[in-house]
């Protein structure tokens, strides 16, 4: 008896060393996007209890965020795909001959999909899916792209952000229009002749595009540094911003900027380090971006310098056009994670997919394990644990160096995103100032950025081959009006030179897909 008793302790002890999964093992590879401020690690918290739920060991390809997109059109080009590429969008696939070979369709594999899918065709997402779907060559439609979803987000705009102590110093009150901003920036610059009020991180059309949608007009919003068309709600339809009158006012607008110096000498080719030392040492003022970076960034730097600097939001600017607007990114993301189809056992990594927007999957893909990377604190919320904080409180970015060791998040492979870490990473002026935007947004001052309609491959094609022409030639040309090497008063013909090379055409395109 004591014999059998002991060979069955011994089974037991040997059952619960087998991963929990009753299924044999497999191996996937997974390409990851790596940033330089969240390094990718093997075998994070998540990846060893997916392991142990599923059966699933997931190899982590991690590539440089600067050669990313590279690597990826490698991969479509020889047809030799990772099992999962992660950090994909429409773009990244779009136009690719024979894309229905290499990526699993996800409208084929519903019954394996049904959290995500109740998520994306929930009243308030199912537009969004529609935008995402490829219409096939025989009118039937796909769904390649799993997007990361929004589960708890930090509400961020690129919205104007100004020194308010500078304000205050010449008793200035917060502008309530352009037009006041821009005398604000004269009288201050007068006192402080050295500092400068525009700057971009991005080039010239990410200078433009955080001004063109606020003051009446469009395009280039956001991140599309190579795209002029967008959604004007008060007409219901895409435009080519560039085209449009309001559209010189903006250009004006920095031109007069240029003349009056408010505008930094090097916003073409400055780097987003070189922006944010400028901002941090009092050089740049004035800042129209993201209010995570005031939060994260520029606070801390001016309350470590012990100068009395203080920035804030500028409430959104009425303009001479339409009523007052300024544009925040899409709901969720526009980009998401691509499932090959030479992916082995699809319909079990599926699955494994599906819970992560399970309640459990939310807390493993964001937090890692309760009671070992994070507790849940008395008003119930997941709250990293202090041996973690102690261990990133060094960090140049503390938020994404506990994503690191936990591997999740956008800048790894986290398909729907719970942002509660700031809480304890970027103390309450980050939350006080997302929710700030979220009144904004919610009072109609904010508008959700539009996504671009889908298109057949056909008009992908034609599209990307009108947008060449017209970003060439707006390229080329549009520093010289704001620096006044090219009068303004020859903006009637490069308007008309742009309209010669395809802007109807590409109006109507974007319009047909829109209503289709």
């Amino acid at each position: 008896m004591k014999r059998l008793l002991a060979m069955v302790l011994v089974l037991m002890m040997a059952a619960a060393l087998l991963p929990a999964s009753a299924e044999a093992p497999l191996e996937i590879t997974m390409a990851v996007s790596e940033n330089t401020l969240q390094p990718i690690l093997q075998d994070t918290v998540n990846i060893k209890f997916i392991q142990e739920k599923f059966g699933i060991h997931i190899n982590l390809q991690a590539i440089p965020s600067s050669d990313y997109q590279t690597k990826i059109a490698s991969f479509f080009n020889t047809n030799d795909l990772p099992d999962i590429i992660v950090g994909a969008s429409l773009g990244t696939f779009q136009g690719i001959e024979d894309v229905d070979e290499m990526l699993v369709d996800l409208y084929d594999y519903r019954e394996c999909l049904p959290t995500y899918f109740g998520l994306i065709e929930a009243d308030d997402r199912i537009n969004a899916t529609k935008t995402y779907e490829t219409m096939e060559e025989d009118g039937s439609k796909s769904l390649y792209l799993m997007r990361d979803l929004e589960y708890n987000r930090i509400d961020i705009a690129p919205i104007g952000q100004i020194r308010t102590d500078l304000l205050e110093e010449q008793g200035i009150p917060m502008p309530t229009n352009w037009d006041e901003l821009y005398d604000a920036m004269l009288k201050i610059k007068e006192k402080h002749p050295d500092v400068y009020f525009f700057g971009s991180r991005a080039g010239t059309t990410r200078l433009i595009g955080a001004l063109a949608y606020p003051m009446g007009s469009g395009g280039f919003g956001t991140f599309d540094g190579d795209r002029g068309m967008y959604y004007e709600k008060d007409l219901d339809k895409w435009i080519y911003g560039p085209s449009q009158a309001a559209f010189k006012d903006v250009i004006q607008y920095l031109a007069n900027a240029w003349k009056d110096g408010l505008i930094d000498p090097d916003y073409q080719t400055s780097t987003r380090d070189e922006l944010w030392e400028k901002i941090s040492t009092g050089k740049v003022v004035y800042f129209k971006d993201n209010n995570s970076f005031l939060a994260r960034v520029f606070q801390p730097a001016f309350d470590q310098a012990g100068q009395g600097w203080k920035m804030e939001i500028v409430p959104p600017l009425a303009n001479k056009h339409t009523s007052t607007r300024e544009l925040r990114y899409e709901r969720d993301w526009s980009d998401g994670l691509v499932i090959s189809k030479k992916c082995p056992e699809i319909e079990r990594v599926l699955k494994m997919l599906d819970w992560c927007f399970t309640e459990e999957g939310v807390k493993v893909m964001n937090f890692g394990i309760e009671g070992e990377t994070y507790y849940i604190d008395e008003e119930g919320h997941p709250m990293v644990v202090d041996s973690i904080l102690e261990q990133t409180k060094d960090a140049v970015d503390q938020f994404n160096a506990i994503q690191s060791i936990l591997g999740v998040g956008c800048w790894c492979w986290t398909p729907y995103i719970d942002e509660g870490t700031y809480l304890q990473t970027s103390g309450k002026l980050f939350i006080d100032l997302g929710e700030e935007i979220r009144g904004y947004t919610e009072a109609g001052l904010i508008d959700f950025k539009p996504l671009v309609p889908s298109f057949t491959t056909e008009e992908n094609e034609k599209i990307a081959e009108i947008e060449l022409r017209l970003d060439t030639i707006f390229d080329s040309q549009i520093d010289a009006f704001i620096t006044g090497t090219r009068s303004m008063d020859e903006w009637d013909s490069f308007v008309a030179e742009l309209n010669n090379n395809g802007v109807a055409e590409l109006e109507e395109l974007f319009n047909t897909a829109y209503k289709r």
